[in-house]
């Protein structure tokens, strides 16, 4: 199965609000927010600096790199049109944020033109990552800040005994959903490849034990799995009210550790 994050538009429009909804989710997610804050906060971005978050999406994570730096110039580049339209209805009155349809692998943008480079949960999503590093490298400033944060899907479960469904679904989600589970790993070698010099990296679980935050798991792989013809909706249905049983009587277990990696680009 191919991963639909690769082409968003082309996915069924059931899948399309299924991923845009995920991805919001996710974004306002009280245990996804200090994965993202951890590296906000360790970023110096110039009085009137230049930040590209490439693979944006909706625009949840960039909508949070405008508020915390309104200084700054914030842009947002999807290559999905179906998301970047969510992006501009969703981004409000930030006037120091923009979004347009942007191929992170061919940036239309000038050389050594941004000072913080952002790949948000991008990289484990398409086949080669090397042409979005290089593009990302391209575009800093000497001295720039390229921010690199994925999962480590190669760890992701959801399951609290063998044979557990939802364990299952998890499994399924990454089997269908991720080009790559373990790019994390693989993240310090393509960076150095590069020619940056790594400032920063660090693990941080994302544990889910309640809420809608991992919801996204059950219902993308039932989604694809009743349009493959392997179960029927019933059962889709079935797993999804299982999921928001464990959620609301607080039992829910999901485990995915995240990476981020900061790499500074040589300033001779």
């Amino acid at each position: 199965m191919s991963d639909p994050f690769e082409n968003v538009d082309a996915a069924s429009p059931q899948m399309i609000d299924i991923i845009a909804t995920a991805l919001e989710t996710r974004a306002e997610d009280a245990d996804m927010l200090p994965v993202v804050d951890e590296y906000l906060g360790l970023l110096n971005v110039p009085e009137g600096g230049r930040i590209i978050d490439i693979g944006s999406g909706t625009g949840g994570i960039t909508r949070r790199i405008a508020d915390r730096f309104p200084a700054a110039s914030v842009t947002g580049l999807e290559p999905s049109a179906a998301l970047t339209q969510k992006a501009m209805e969703l981004a409000g009155e930030r006037p120091n944020l923009t979004f347009s349809i942007g191929d992170g692998a061919a940036l239309d943008l000038e050389d050594a033109s941004a000072d913080i480079a952002i790949l948000h949960t991008v990289l484990s999503h398409v086949t080669n990552p090397e042409p979005l590093i290089a593009e990302a490298v391209r575009i800093l400033r000497p001295g720039g800040t390229l921010v690199i944060c994925d999962a480590d899907f190669s760890k992701a479960m959801m399951g609290v005994v063998p044979g557990d469904p939802l364990g299952s679904c998890s499994e399924a989600f990454v089997a269908g959903s991720v080009t790559d589970p373990w790019l994390a790993g693989k993240l310090k070698p393509l960076v150095g490849e590069a020619g940056l010099s790594v400032s920063h990296f660090s693990v941080l679980n994302r544990v889910v034990t309640s809420g809608m935050g991992a919801l996204a798991w059950v219902r993308m792989s039932g989604a694809r799995l009743v349009a493959d013809g392997v179960i029927g909706q019933p059962l889709a249905d079935a797993l999804e009210a299982e999921y928001v049983r464990r959620a609301e009587a607080g039992i829910l277990y999901s485990f995915l550790p995240f990476v981020t990696l900061m790499a500074t680009k040589s300033s001779v």
